[in-house]
């Protein structure tokens, strides 16, 4: 069962780091290129968290045209509200992935960046970016596949624990396996998929999976028999193969373009 994050201070912090890191900056700049956004069009920016990628779009669409984020948490829309203050064509709102509050045909283009893993009904989730969608509109979808991250370690039994306590923080497991038929089945045209690996072969603050393994270790702790002092361990030792020249951490990403 999905228990789902806590963004306390200390999570919302690393999430707010890792978002900036450069591996997930480049992501952003994949989907902002398979969108193909032009000036004067509405964008719907489902799951927008801190903004970052609506500040990326604002830009493109220009005044006149309009980018609409929307998350179900209320501290995210007040941060991006405040990362995007310079572009007024820009706003975001309270709104359910499964239960869009906007009416058929309404955006030129759809984006949805690591949030169908977290919804109870990924072909509801899809089938309600369709609806919204206008008809030869484009559309990009982006997930994780949780199941096969890799991490170099020590002690594997412990790192496998720790994974497998993080599977918990997600509905939906290996979303990128199951989309293309969802896709199909919302009356949508997949055109192309590509890999969006993030590989880090060290262990500091610009890499991607340094505050992954901090927003890992506070959720797997408790959960799976681990104790503060075993998710200590784990976070201790990428430090060490750090150290070594033996730090290694791979996990794909998937981008899904769309048209409708």
């Amino acid at each position: 069962m999905a228990e789902g994050l806590t963004f306390d201070t200390q999570v919302s912090h690393a999430l707010e780091r890792a978002y900036q890191t450069p591996d997930i900056i480049a992501a952003r700049q994949a989907v902002v290129k398979a969108l193909a956004v032009q000036a004067g069009q509405s964008v719907l920016d489902i799951g927008s968290g801190p903004g970052l990628l609506a500040r990326d779009l604002a830009p493109v669409v220009g005044n006149t045209g309009s980018v609409l984020g929307v998350d179900l948490a209320d501290d995210m829309g007040e941060s991006a509200t405040k990362l995007c203050s310079d572009f007024s064509w820009v706003n975001f709102e309270n709104a359910d992935a499964l239960s869009l509050p906007y009416a058929d045909n309404s955006f030129d283009r759809v984006v949805s960046t690591q949030v169908y893993e977290y919804v109870a009904d990924l072909q509801c989730a899809v089938d309600e970016l369709s609806r919204v969608l206008k008809p030869g509109g484009y559309a990009v979808i982006v997930d994780t596949d949780w199941e096969f991250p890799y991490w170099n370690a020590s002690d594997g039994g412990v790192r496998d624990r720790v994974i497998d306590a993080w599977k918990a923080h997600c509905g939906q497991q290996s979303v990128p396996l199951r989309l293309p038929a969802a896709i199909k089945s919302a009356n949508l045209q997949l055109t192309k998929v590509q890999a969006l690996p993030i590989l880090n072969t060290s262990f500091d603050e610009n890499s991607f999976s340094y505050w992954l393994s901090m927003i890992i270790s506070d959720f797997a702790r408790g959960r799976n028999g681990l104790t503060e002092a075993e998710t200590a361990v784990w976070v201790n030792d990428l430090r060490i193969l750090d150290g070594k020249g033996e730090y290694f951490f791979c996990i794909n990403r998937y981008l899904f373009e769309i048209i409708k």
